[in-house]
């Protein structure tokens, strides 16, 4: 199979419900969305981060990375659409990394570009957690069929009474058919439910394939996950 371009867009905005400024919150030093991109940067592929903040567009320049000003955007997805449209709508894979993932790495891309999507797929990654972590609303959970395709992913606790726990990561690989498909599809009612927007995409037929893994890392959606991850980042 040839190797196929992947392009990176990491979308970033301020208008956070539970943490607003949250791209420009401060963890040991430096913004949260710079600590994202410099865990993620690798020379294999590209790297750009699409907002519609002019402050955080400018913070990202200053740092001497790629920004992309997009307009208004009703999720991360549609985000990253417009930037990608921006650059030229190249071909290849389009990875979809949440500007709230400071512990992200370049291992969370080759796996996802490892096992491709194709045609309207779209790939996503998880691991494990106790039933303890599981049980907080702000970690999504998934769960898939034998084949790894996702069947529902939750804020609930699924499966009901179970024992062992699957954590959906903010990350989604696309092809360049895939990603304008999504992006333009409305809301359903089970992801306006959730406030997850990978639900549209599963409501409308979309196949999700869920790469299960020991992946580092954390998502910071509530003053207390920026507190983890500034302590997290100290002792790093």
């Amino acid at each position: 199979m040839a190797i196929m371009s992947t392009q990176v867009i990491i979308p970033a905005r301020m208008e956070s419900e539970r943490l607003p400024g949250k791209p420009l919150a401060v963890v040991m030093g430096k913004p949260l969305i710079i600590r994202v991109i410099e865990g993620v940067h690798s020379d294999s592929y590209s790297t750009v981060v699409a907002t519609d903040s002019v402050r955080i567009l400018q913070t990202v320049q200053s740092f001497g990375y790629e920004a992309v000003l997009t307009g208004k955007a009703s999720n991360g997805t549609e985000r990253v659409f417009m930037a990608w449209e921006k650059l030229g709508r190249p071909e290849g894979l389009i990875v979809n990394l949440q500007g709230d993932e400071p512990g992200a790495d370049p291992s969370w891309v080759s796996a996802l570009t490892a096992d491709p999507p194709s045609g309207n797929q779209v790939v996503t990654l998880s691991r494990r957690v106790s039933a303890l972590k599981a049980a907080d609303p702000s970690v999504v959970k998934v769960v898939c069929n034998r084949k790894g395709q996702a069947l529902y992913f939750s804020r609930s606790l699924i499966p009901w009474n179970g024992k062992v726990f699957s954590q959906h990561i903010g990350v989604y690989c696309f092809t360049h058919e895939s990603l304008p498909l999504c992006a333009g599809m409305t809301g359903t009612p089970l992801s306006a439910a959730e406030n997850l927007e990978q639900l549209t995409w599963m409501e409308n037929g979309i196949d999700v394939r869920v790469i299960e893994g020991d992946w580092n890392g954390m998502g910071v959606d509530t003053p207390e996950d920026l507190e983890e991850a500034r302590r997290w980042f100290k002792n790093s």
